[in-house]
């Protein structure tokens, strides 16, 4: 009989912690107690984890392509490291490609990877409305991370944007600001429509607060500085979703210079943490998403269809991860 794969979600029950947790151990992507660290790395062993290696059959798989939106992004520099230590562990080759949010280059990334022969594909896509003809005549797996088509046949990995998007409004609102504005790029992106959607719906169930004041900046073709200067001033916002960590240091920016009763005034929240974060002099909320399970779930489902002579119906899925809030407010 076949052994049954030891899954992140057997461990943590057993070890009594969180998935995410154990995650950190395997991946050694965050600092985790040493109690806490040695009694999963005993639940490791008694469990007799080996990885997604484990069942993989040597040589099978070869390299698997990763293409990602903006590499500048927090999101997607943590989610890689994930992935790659997945990969490492297996001597599977992976090959990166930024489509630096231009669809052309996403399609020309994509070719290029089917001409390198990969076994799968990890993408998170640009625009949302409509999923490239090239990647609907495609005969090998695709797992989707952080974004996804309106339609589409593959699995999905991510979080509840719009959810995030609303508890993050909540949470500015909980410290008191009345003036909530969002700043993101375009809504074709999924992601930052969701989001929207979220922040929007907020506001519309409080009254009492007034109404949405959106801007929309465009990826590495424009001085941001000068629109996000005249949306903070012009609305008289004291509190600002950033939908990116980008964003949020563009926002810093402007902050920076401006008065000290409009910086203490202005409340931010942003998603996905840095370091750097700890060096302001204001704080800055923070929607933590699970990287490191995003990650790997990615990386973990793809081998397993790359295993399966035909991986199955193709039918869209998701997979979604609870977010955090990080509050410095």
């Amino acid at each position: 009989m076949k052994k049954k794969n030891v899954t992140l979600k057997m461990i943590a029950e057993k070890a009594g912690v969180s998935i995410t947790t154990v995650s950190h151990v395997i991946n050694k992507t965050r600092h985790v107690n040493q109690d806490t660290k040695e009694a999963v790395l005993r639940t490791l062993e008694e469990l007799d984890y080996r990885g997604i290696a484990a069942g993989i059959k040597p040589g099978k798989i070869e390299n698997v392509g990763v293409i990602l939106a903006d590499i500048r992004e927090d999101f997607y520099v943590a989610v890689t490291k994930a992935v790659e230590t997945v990969a490492s562990d297996m001597g599977i080759s992976l090959i990166f490609c930024d489509s630096e949010d231009d669809p052309q280059k996403e399609i020309k990334n994509i070719e290029m990877l089917l001409k390198r022969k990969v076994s799968g594909l990890i993408i998170a896509p640009i625009e949302s409305r409509r999923m490239p003809e090239i990647l609907q005549r495609l005969d090998i797996p695709v797992v989707l991370i952080d974004r996804q088509y309106e339609e589409h046949n593959f699995l999905f990995v991510g979080i509840n944007n719009f959810y995030s998007s609303f508890l993050a409004t909540h949470h500015l609102w909980e410290k008191g600001a009345e003036r909530i504005g969002f700043i993101g790029y375009d809504d074709s992106v999924y992601t930052i429509r969701q989001r929207i959607l979220g922040y929007k719906t907020f506001l519309q169930e409080k009254d009492n607060l007034a109404g949405s004041s959106v801007l929309s900046l465009k990826y590495h073709k424009e001085n941001s500085y000068p629109l996000i200067r005249k949306f903070l001033l012009a609305n008289r916002l004291d509190g600002v979703l950033c939908a990116t960590s980008v964003i949020c240091y563009e926002l810093i920016s402007v902050l920076n210079d401006l008065p000290e009763e409009e910086q203490k005034r202005i409340r931010i929240i942003t998603y996905d943490d840095n370091k750097w974060f700890d060096y302001l002099r204001f704080p800055v909320s923070v929607i933590s998403q699970p990287t490191a399970e995003i990650g790997n779930a990615a990386i973990e489902n793809l081998l397993s269809f790359m295993e399966q002579p035909h991986y199955g119906e193709k039918v869209k899925r998701e997979l979604l991860y609870d977010i955090t809030i990080i509050d410095r407010l």
